[in-house]
């Protein structure tokens, strides 16, 4: 009996160690969108179909999570197995339409719905928008009912314009005193798009029963848009501007890039990521895992050629089908050519996929457990 309590123990200790570092770095998805025909990628790279700007995998790395790309043109059971393996969703901004068949739109409709079924059976599944991508999730939860209107809202830094309530959202319920401070008084927020919602359609049309309105902001002609919402049910968030550009892009020179925006930008990447964290979805293993992952590409800089992304990471139709790779041990390990740090790196399915672990913390805390014994 005495053999089977300190097996039991151990046990114990191992798994208490797996369940802190099980979902320490999350596995996010962002959406891929189309690559214009003629445009200056068409007219630079052969056959690239669609792209990810690079400043939205480093916003999501520069918190902790890792990427992977989700390609449009799919089927929904493509879609269907991804959503079932990462942490949460980032549909990207961008200039693309909605009613564009086999695309960004169709693509992330399966998204949304899908992680709105993964939500109401008790899998936790966040989505983030941004710009374009807060639009697509009003949009696509309006029953395609739209509701923008033009804005003139291009190459302007403005400070948050919280409404009075804003700390009754799951966004800000913990922010600072100090960063509110910061985010009211500076130019922290970059907006670049021509079209917004406002609150007089939302309330008309009953939105403002599904999403919560969190900040305002008014654009070049003094119309007053949205700026930030959430969804009353589930974690879906949205912004209209860019939080991801004042600390990754330096294309243009209204991108601000003071200490204060870069601030505001790194609170919405953490909270986001935070909310991956609770998702515990995993791939079946690690070579999966490792073959979907965006460190399978490589990013080009785009912005020399006159592009409005330093970076952007470019697809062909068949890079989109992910090649072969060999097989990658489950035993994990370093293969950088130093050691591994003392670690005893051990695969755990759950919430981070499979995860190197310091088995270190577990080992401590069961031999605490047999001295009380």
């Amino acid at each position: 009996m005495k053999k089977f309590s300190i097996g039991l123990l151990i046990f114990i200790g191992a798994m208490l160690a797996a369940s802190e570092a099980g979902i320490s770095s999350p596995i996010i998805g962002v959406l891929t969108q189309e690559v214009y025909v003629d445009g200056l990628i068409s007219r630079h790279f052969d056959n690239k179909t669609s792209y990810i700007a690079a400043s939205y995998v480093k916003y999501l790395e520069g918190a902790g999570a890792r990427v992977v790309p989700i390609w449009i043109g799919r089927n929904r059971s493509y879609y269907d197995d991804l959503m079932r393996k990462i942490n949460g969703v980032l549909l990207p901004g961008g200039a693309t339409w909605f009613n564009q068949s086999n695309g960004y739109a169709d693509a992330g409709e399966h998204l949304i719905h899908l992680a709105i079924e993964l939500n109401d059976q008790g899998v936790f599944m966040p989505v983030w928008g941004t710009c374009l991508g807060m639009e697509l999730l009003v949009y696509k939860l309006a029953n395609e009912t739209e509701h923008r209107i033009n804005c003139e809202a291009t190459g302007m830094a403005v400070p948050m314009d919280f409404k009075e309530d804003y700390k009754k959202s799951r966004l800000f319920a913990s922010i600072s005193d100090d960063v509110v401070d910061t985010m009211v008084k500076e130019n922290v927020t970059y907006h670049w798009h021509q079209f917004c919602y406002t609150e007089k359609d939302f309330e008309r049309d009953l939105l403002n029963e599904t999403w919560r309105v969190m900040s305002l902001n008014h654009d070049w002609n003094g119309v007053e848009f949205i700026s930030t919402v959430e969804h009353i049910k589930y974690p879906f968030y949205g912004v209209q501007f860019h939080p991801e550009k004042p600390l990754y892009e330096f294309t243009k020179t209204s991108i601000p890039h003071t200490a204060a925006a870069v601030l505001s930008g790194q609170f919405f990447a953490d909270f986001f990521v935070s909310e991956a964290r609770k998702s515990n979805q995993s791939f079946s293993n690690a070579t999966e895992q490792a073959r979907t992952l965006i460190y399978n590409y490589k990013p080009e800089y785009t912005s020399i050629l006159g592009s409005s992304y330093i970076q952007q990471y470019l697809f062909t139709n068949v890079e989109m089908e992910i090649p072969e790779i060999p097989e990658i041990p489950d035993e994990g390990g370093n293969n950088d050519g130093g050691s591994s740090g003392g670690y005893i790196p051990i695969i755990i399915p759950g919430g981070d996929g499979s995860t190197t672990m310091p088995f270190f913390s577990g080992l401590l805390l069961t031999l605490v457990l047999l001295s009380i014994n």
